[in-house]
């Protein structure tokens, strides 16, 4: 049972990530992300990536915590990441900037 689950919450999660890659606009991207995401979920969504950013850009841990007031192991889960060989958190930063 919790097989099945997990599937299908693992083909769910696909199916977003190919919607928001097919969409027209970052105005579709917009709409289709508030509809399925309450506003605290939205905030909490958009801080983990201004931390990720953050981080990128060297600043320290417990500063970002302190001006997003986020708890430090959300950053470090994006501290991590960013470490990772072929990181996809390096390769979108590195193409922004």
């Amino acid at each position: 049972m919790a097989e099945t689950k997990d599937s299908a919450v693992a083909e769910s999660f696909n199916e977003i990530c190919k919607i928001l890659a097919e969409c027209s606009s970052q105005t579709e991207a917009q709409e289709f992300l508030s509809c399925l995401c309450t506003p605290a979920e939205r905030a909490d969504f958009s801080k983990r990536w201004l931390s990720v950013k953050e981080l990128y850009k060297g600043t320290p841990q417990r500063e970002i915590a302190k001006k997003f007031n986020m708890s430090l192991c959300k950053i470090t889960r994006g501290s991590k990441e960013l470490r990772k060989e072929n990181s996809a958190f390096k390769k979108i930063l590195d193409k922004l900037s």
